[in-house]
């Protein structure tokens, strides 16, 4: 009996599993992310591991079904239950099944499983710079997460594995939620280079005849140009194996509850949180320092031009009039500007840290007192240090736990505010690891569930059609599979005890079921 089981439970979850996994594979396809033959079939192969955890419970119910089901139609379970053998003793070859393929889902859902997902993902990810080449080739912009990149042409460099392109009249753009442009950048010609690390891949750019724009406080922006520079930091591409806990075995997601540091929306929400404490202390030693000297001293970081500016004051980043910026050459040269507005803008890095400062001139008077004063617009001069001001700086392995003790200690609401912002994702990790590793353990129930209910109903129902049966326990199971899904991301949204609820009560009303099926059997 367990050998005509086997057979038909081999022969099911090969179809299913091979079905369910192409199905898995129709949204890269048709959106042609894949790019060859080769990447569909590593695609379709790497998909068929994660498809084992559907396929099982649905191919051992089919087979218990089918091959009882014949048995019993052929009164095999009379004779053998008038001979003496009690249906306890006959199903224990299906309790046995059943319990082998739960170990096995618990096994491949919580270890095997999620490398195979974060392997389908660096599948899409791994050739992102060949998708931007296909894009650029196509005349349609490259887009990944925040990142649009738009070009007339590319030229690959193959004897460098394609690992360096020219891009043609390029432009790039990071673009906010709100579908607002916090940064864009023009050139006529640009070199990327492309550098591949822990599954992360950058993109270092030279440019040529750039001009870049900056969104700056208050929406207003900045507007740089050079003949030639390059990016001062790397263009990140988005990676899905870092977005995904779907992709994290069950140690790992333990790991990462006990460090949440290393989650990457923490992580940048603890960059956010660095950046507004840094800030308010600069902020804080720039005024002090204004109040003290009158002045703020400003050296460029190349050239070592000198900006001594006065005012009244200094509220946020804004001086207040009237305000003087006396510059002095490298030759000595002295000119003052004499502007209505002035501001400094914070150049910050991703990290949290400030790496120099922009001054921003509005309705400046150049020249004052000399021959050729003029009146000009705007003036912006970037990548400047204030002298005798030790740029504040924090820990990098600052931990949450301590980050937010320095948080705390700050009466500054909008720092109160991130740091509640940081709690919350804190949270939402833990709500996120409780939800998945809860939704594996419950699907991991359903093949034991699914097999025990199917050698019931077709011990019982030998009269109606195979399939008249299994339906009896195809709808049940895939209802149970649904409300494990739906409670899981209940859970995931912080909604504990009815994410629970909705989790297990479909294993729970499989469980009823097989306990009425076999009083009822036991009764006849």
């Amino acid at each position: 009996m367990l050998f005509d089981v086997l057979r038909q439970f081999a022969i099911a979850a090969v179809i299913l599993v091979i079905v369910i996994a192409f199905g898995a594979a129709i949204k890269p396809l048709s959106s042609d992310s894949l790019l060859t033959g080769w990447d569909t079939m590593k695609y379709l192969f790497l998909a068929i591991i994660p498809m084992l955890q559907f396929a099982i419970p649905f191919a051992g119910a089919f087979a218990v079904t089918i091959s009882l089901h014949r048995m019993a139609q052929d009164n095999e379970f009379i004779a053998m239950a008038v001979s003496g053998q009690s249906y306890i003793r006959l199903l224990a070859p299906m309790l046995l099944f059943g319990v082998v393929l739960t170990l096995s889902v618990a096994v491949l859902s919580q270890s095997i499983i999620p490398t195979f997902i974060g392997k389908m993902a660096q599948t899409m990810t791994a050739d992102l710079p060949k998708l931007l080449a296909n894009s650029i080739k196509q005349h349609n912009p490259f887009v990944q997460g925040d990142l649009v990149i738009w070009a007339e042409d590319i030229y690959l460099d193959e004897n460098n594995a394609d690992e360096r392109m020219a891009l043609d009249h390029v432009a790039v753009a990071r673009v906010q939620p709100d579908g607002k442009a916090k940064m864009y950048l023009t050139a006529a010609i640009a070199v990327v280079d492309v550098h591949r690390k822990d599954n992360q891949t950058s993109l270092f750019v030279e440019t040529r005849d750039t001009t870049q724009w900056t969104r700056g406080e208050g929406g207003s922006g900045v507007l740089r140009g050079a003949r030639e520079g390059h990016l001062t930091q790397a263009i990140d591409l988005p990676s899905l194996t870092k977005q995904r806990l779907s992709a994290l075995t069950r140690t790992e997601l333990l790991y990462l509850l006990d460090h949440p540091a290393e989650y990457h929306y923490v992580q940048k929400a603890m960059d956010r949180l660095k950046l507004a404490i840094v800030r308010n202390e600069f902020l804080a030693e720039l005024k002090s320092t204004l109040n003290a000297d009158g002045s703020l001293t400003c050296v460029s970081i190349e050239g070592g031009r000198r900006f001594i500016i006065t005012s009244n004051g200094i509220r946020g980043t804004t001086f207040i009039p009237p305000i003087s910026v006396e510059t002095i050459r490298e030759t000595g040269e002295i000119s003052t500007l004499n502007p209505k507005n002035a501001t400094l803008i914070l150049d910050c890095s991703d990290s949290g840290f400030i790496e120099s400062v922009t001054l921003r001139m509005q309705d400046v008077t150049v020249g004052v007192g000399k021959v050729g004063e003029n009146q000009r617009g705007e003036l912006v001069v970037p990548s400047l240090t204030v002298q005798n001001i030790l740029v504040p700086s924090l820990e990098k392995e600052l931990s949450p736990e301590n980050l937010l003790d320095v948080a705390d200690a700050s009466k500054i609401s909008g720092i109160n505010s991130m740091a509640d912002n940081l709690r919350t994702h804190i949270s939402a990790l833990d709500d996120h690891v409780a939800g998945r590793i809860g939704q594996r353990w419950a699907v991991s129930f359903l093949p034991l569930l699914a097999i025990l209910l199917g050698s019931l109903l077709a011990i019982r129902h030998s009269t109606l059609m195979p399939l008249s049966v299994y339906a009896k326990v195809f709808i049940p199971t895939v209802t149970a599979l649904l409300l494990i899904f739906s409670g899981g991301q209940m859970i995931r949204d912080a909604n504990l005890l009815g994410g629970y609820s909705v989790m297990w009560i479909g294993n729970a009303a499989l469980v009823c079921l097989i306990l009425f099926n076999w009083l009822r059997l036991r009764v006849t």
